[in-house]
């Protein structure tokens, strides 16, 4: 797929022949704002990721010195960037990284804003898949630096690159939006819970529900084959597959990582991640109720753990939830289920904006 006022070939060129690799270092530890290559969120600060420093002053004197437009390869797999993400430090003050990271600078010959779309586009995923080592770790990949400089790159004119970069971005721009109006639809759900859910009739969770445990991996559903079965992560559905592991209605509860506490309803067959736990009501009907009554607990004062926060069923399970009678619990479920409703069509938007975006990414690339 092109724009149709270009028609001149694409240059062909080894990506080394474009960046060069940085290799300066954090000598005498001068620099201490250390930077986290995540797939989700890009090149942040190590606090605003961890809310807390995880490397100190004495063991970043080998850590990588980026700055404003500076490429970042992290290696480390995941399923929203299945050969590692490749992002560009967009911050003015001067970062570190692991060495653990490839970092390099870019030619002005070359868009910084069309490179980042091909990392994201299957041209670069087939070339790792080719050329990457299987490795000792299941959770990296493991690439040499050179093999990894040496992948052949197509480049089109600058205009051309502008172009194909500015589409793109439109399309990630209203992608965005659509997140943003997901999440105030959740917001007023969350909002109109926290007033619904105070009544004085009241059971505590543990008497309401069974919780059950998953030892499912990301890398686990990466490598099996498509199916009719959901898997929920912590971003929701993340997959589908062959097989599942609940056939209960449930609300799972994310117990690891920043956004612990974070709840989702589960219904049908369906597998979970292991970072979330699985909560089935005692009384089947109960599901959707008990997934609006859990958004009105603040998760936060059971968050444990340095470094990566946690919380336990053990410690929640003491929460009171209001119980009215059966009558009123259907009523509630379903005057939110109709805002929850709304927030499923604005999901399926988002859904086919980001199909449209995969087709663009494997098209527009050769």
């Amino acid at each position: 797929m092109r724009f149709k006022k270009y028609d001149t070939n694409w240059n062909r060129k080894k990506l080394s022949d474009y960046v060069k690799k940085i290799t300066q270092k954090n000598n005498n530890n001068v620099i201490k704002n250390v930077i986290c290559n995540s797939a989700q969120n890009g090149l942040i600060p190590q606090l605003d990721f961890f809310d807390k420093e995880i490397a100190n002053d004495e063991n970043t004197a080998g850590y990588y010195i980026i700055n404003n437009g500076n490429f970042v390869y992290n290696p480390r797999k995941s399923l929203s960037a299945p050969y590692g993400p490749v992002n560009i430090y967009k911050y003015d003050k001067a970062g570190i990284v692991s060495p653990l990271y490839l970092c390099f600078s870019v030619d002005d010959c070359i868009n910084k804003s069309f490179l980042l779309q091909r990392f994201k586009s299957p041209c670069w995923y087939r070339y790792i898949y080719l050329n990457g080592d299987s490795g000792a770790r299941h959770d990296r990949v493991s690439i040499k630096d050179e093999v990894f400089l040496s992948q052949p790159i197509s480049l089109p004119s600058t205009e051309e690159q502008a172009d194909i970069a500015e589409f793109l971005e439109k399309i990630d721009e209203r992608i965005t939006v659509q997140n943003k109006i997901i999440s105030k639809y959740e917001s007023l759900i969350k909002g109109l819970c926290d007033r619904i859910f105070r009544g004085s009739k009241s059971m505590y969770l543990s008497d309401l529900v069974k919780c059950k445990t998953s030892t499912l991996q990301e890398n686990e559903v990466a490598a099996s084959c498509e199916g009719e079965y959901k898997v929920f992560g912590a971003s929701g559905i993340i997959a589908t597959i062959g097989n599942y592991q609940f056939d209960k209605n449930a609300v799972l509860v994310l117990k690891d990582g920043s956004k612990a506490g974070k709840i989702q309803y589960a219904s049908g067959k369906y597998s979970v991640i292991g970072t979330s736990v699985v909560l089935i009501p005692n009384d089947s009907n109960d599901a959707k109720y008990l997934y609006f009554a859990m958004l009105s607990i603040d998760f936060e004062k059971y968050k444990v753990g340095s470094g990566i926060p946690h919380i336990y069923f053990k410690d929640y399970s003491a929460e009171r939830i209001y119980y009215p009678d059966c009558a009123q619990r259907e009523k509630i479920s379903k005057t939110l289920d109709a805002y929850e409703t709304k927030v499923e069509i604005e999901k399926e938007m988002l859904s086919a904006l980001q199909k449209q975006k995969a087709f663009l990414l494997k098209t527009m690339f050769i």
